[in-house]
This record gives C-alpha cells, structure tokens and sequence, in this order.
C-alpha cells in the first residue's frame, strides 16, 4: 500500500517537470537569434543601408530642404538660422533642429543595444525591422497626403516646384524628418557596433578623407578591404540618390522612394535573422565580397 501511495506523489511531480520543460523550451529558429553573427561578409548589409542613405537623404532635402542621414549641412543650417537666413525659408533652422535632435535620440537609443548581446542575431533582427517601420510609417503617411511635401511626384516642372515650396513649412513635414532621422541615428550606431568605422553609411565627408589619404590606396584588390568598402559605400550612396532622385520626377514619387528604402531595410533585418552563427565559422577573419 505504501509503495502504490509513493508512485501516486510522484506522478504529478514528474507531470510537473514534464510541464515546465515543455514552458522553456524554444523552438530552434528563436534560440537561435541568441547566438552572436558569423562577422564574415557581415559589411555587406552595412553597405546596403549606405544605399538607403542615398535614397532618404535626396527626399528628405527636396521635400523639406534639410537632411535625415547626413547631419553636417544641417548643423551649419541651424546655425544660418540665428540670422534669419536663408531668407526665403525662416523655419528650415526648425526642420534643421528637429532632424539633429531625432538623429541624437537614435544613437542614444540605439546604442543602449550594447547592454543586451548587440551583435546577437535577434538583437540585430530586431533594430533592423524597427528602423524598416519607422521608414514605413513615413512613406505611409506620404502616401496618404497626410504629409504633403513628402507625397510630390513629377519634381522638376514648375507647378510642382511652387507646391513644393508651399508644402515645405507645413508643420506635418517634422513627423516624417524625425522619424527617418531617429532610424538613420540606428544605422550608423550598428556600423559602429560590427566594428567597421570606414563605413559610416551616413556620411562621406571623413570617408573621402580616408579613402584619399590611404597610403595603400592603390594596393590589389584583396589586399586593402578597407578601401575596398569606402569606394562601395561612395558608389551606393551616389546609385541611391540618383535612383530616387528619377523616381521623384515620375509618377511614383516621393512615396515609391520610401517604400523602397523601407523594404530594403527589411530585407537587411531578414538577413541578420537568418546569418551564419558565430561558431559556423571563423569570425575573426577580416572578409570582404567587394
């Protein structure tokens, strides 16, 4: 009797573990987005927001007059702005401002990853899809109408120029300046994170200075990565302003530029999701696909 009552106690215990092991345990793809990325070709993504840079920047400046990536012109316009110039837009100092102050609040932000595994594929995942919405939700609202100056097509012919100008100071043009800015502030704190500072993907004032002064500049190919990845991030850059800047003068306008960037980004965010581990191979060596 004492031995039937002693395996009916210990029924629900093992139940009980049975239960809690089945509560823990995770299916394989999400214990994987815990592990650390294989850094091996992990510039390429890198590269592939210099693109998006390229694509946000040339509507941010022709819809607003002000940058979301590059923020240099917008410090020295914020600075014009305390003599009242210039004179024909007295509130781009505001745009100015606002696209500065996002961008901060983006690396602050974006930068508190390093207390949460940054270089984790779920926590890499997780910044890109971010960054991919907030894009989103400004070529959302661009399609909608809800902010004029993003929602132009057909750039270049007058009456678009005169809409434009009108539409510039309408107070719904901060919504998506922020946004971008507050995403592109992400962007330059991963290349930051991965370790490759020669490829900012938001600027290319210091990259040109790098680039030039290389003494190994003219070294083979596979010899000067470095090199090799500034003059791809120049390339990409320039392709995705000239790219959104003929999308522009189309019928597709400033919102098909967007919802480009936005699914590039969520590609790159894909990506990340499903990169080689660390232990898949040797992270350490310096590799490179350009």
């Amino acid at each position: 009797m004492a031995e039937i009552l002693h395996i009916r106690q210990d029924k629900p215990v093992l139940a009980a573990t049975e239960v809690v092991g089945k509560a823990t345990s995770y299916p394989d793809w999400l214990e994987g987005l815990r592990n650390d990325i294989n850094e091996r070709f992990s510039d390429v993504p890198l590269l592939s927001c210099c693109f998006i840079s390229g694509l946000c920047d040339s509507i941010a400046f022709n819809a607003s007059g002000v940058f979301v990536s590059m923020q240099t012109g917008n410090t020295i316009f914020l600075a014009l702005g305390t003599a009242n110039l210039p004179s024909h837009s007295p509130n781009l100092w505001l745009r100015a401002l606002v696209s500065i102050v996002a961008f901060w609040a983006g690396c602050f932000t974006f930068s508190k990853t390093r207390l949460v595994h940054p270089k984790c594929k779920g926590t890499l995942f997780a910044s890109f899809l971010f960054q991919s919405v907030l894009i989103s939700v400004s070529a959302a609202l661009a399609q909608a109408g809800v902010v004029p100056s993003f929602a132009l097509t057909r750039l270049g012919s007058d009456d678009t120029e005169i809409l434009r100008e009108i539409y510039e100071d309408h107070i719904t043009t901060l919504i998506p300046i922020a946004l971008l800015a507050f995403q592109f502030g992400g962007q330059i704190v991963t290349s930051r994170i991965l370790g490759f500072n020669e490829v900012p993907t938001n600027v290319l004032t210091s990259l040109y200075c790098d680039l030039l002064s290389d003494p190994m500049i003219l070294a083979p190919f596979l010899e000067n990565p470095k090199r090799n990845r500034r003059v791809v991030a120049v390339l990409l850059t320039v392709g995705g302003g000239i790219i959104s800047g003929w999308l522009q003068r189309t019928n597709l306008g400033m919102p098909a530029v967007l919802w480009i960037a936005a699914i590039v980004k969520l590609v790159i965010a894909l990506l990340w999701a499903g990169w080689k581990d660390e232990c898949s191979g040797s992270g350490s060596e310096e590799t490179t696909v350009v």
